[in-house]
């Protein structure tokens, strides 16, 4: 083998290397997961909406990449975040609090709520460490086009200009007190699904991705403040210091946004539904659910 051979051998490795150290890790583990957190033991916790039949839906666990049921029963489970030593889940009209036993126990149902409930789904930790904030979409079926497969209206057309306006925002304590924290009738979150808090010390207000808009939306005393747009079928949202990071579940794409500039950079593409992730700041990564695509995806953030 000649010494210009050998060369272009390694090259080839380096290249090859380099495409392995900056691909992120997939694993596969089930039927539709949707939202992911760390729980119990500093474990993964997924839901997983199965096969949407009644009873179907699950919790499951992960150590290592080995996937085991740890909670059953569900209807539809979304959102989910670990809170006070529970795991707190939306599960369309439920919120369900599961002890680290796999034993669930209904944090607050359809009654408990001031308004009529549709379709609770994203679920955020409060910053006292002792309540959540849930983000009640209303039923998404009227956003579709039927005619393209998770496509959406136009924005400026007809259909959309229909559309209700439903979405609201609530806060539930780990007690089940049930408070209104967003409320219904402004157009900036008709369809509200990623909900967050920031997590800058000292910086208040609820963050809300509205879905059918793709826009993230600050609300604090009464005033709704447009921070980035862009993003329709946003579904998992985070707020750091420097930046805003939002999936679509329409496009499969996550988003990294820069706080001083806005400037937007998708830093992950063709999943076929990013899902609600988990931001991993120790691990310094996104873990994103792709739902339809029965995967977890580790994308590492510098």
């Amino acid at each position: 083998m000649t010494r210009l051979t050998l060369s272009c051998l390694a090259v080839v490795l380096f290249a090859n290397s380099l495409v392995q150290a900056q691909s992120p890790r997939t694993i596969p583990v089930g039927k539709n997961p949707e939202s992911v957190c760390r729980g119990f033991g500093g474990k993964l916790y997924v839901t997983m909406i199965n096969e949407e039949v009644p009873g179907d839906g699950t919790i499951v666990s992960l150590d290592g990449d080995t996937v085991t049921t740890f909670a059953k029963g569900f209807q539809s489970p979304k959102g989910l975040v670990f809170v006070g030593d529970f795991l707190v889940t939306a599960d369309e009209t439920t919120l369900w609090k599961i002890d680290k036993n796999g034993v669930a126990t209904k944090l607050a149902e359809a009654k408990d709520f001031p308004q009529p409930i549709e379709f609770l789904n994203d679920v955020a930790v409060g910053k006292d460490g002792a309540s959540v904030y849930v983000s009640e979409m209303s039923t998404p079926t009227p956003m579709f086009d039927p005619s393209g497969e998770r496509k959406m209206w136009d924005l400026d057309g007809k259909e959309a200009k229909s559309l209700p306006n439903k979405g609201c925002i609530y806060k539930v304590t780990l007690k089940g007190e049930v408070t209104l924290a967003v409320p219904a009738g402004n157009p900036a979150i008709r369809f509200p699904n990623g909900v967050t808090l920031s997590e800058v010390a000292g910086e208040e207000g609820v963050f809300v991705g509205d879905f059918f808009a793709g826009d993230l939306i600050r609300y604090h005393e009464g005033k709704y403040v447009k921070l980035a747009g862009g993003m329709r079928g946003i579904d998992g949202l985070t707020v750091t210091k420097d930046h805003f990071y939002a999936s679509s579940w329409t496009q499969g794409k996550v988003w990294k946004v820069d706080r001083k500039t806005g400037e937007s950079k998708v830093i992950l593409d063709g999943l076929k539904t990013a899902a609600d992730f988990f931001y991993d700041a120790k691990n310094k990564q996104l873990i994103v659910p792709d739902m339809v695509g029965g995967t977890l995806t580790f994308l590492p953030i510098n």
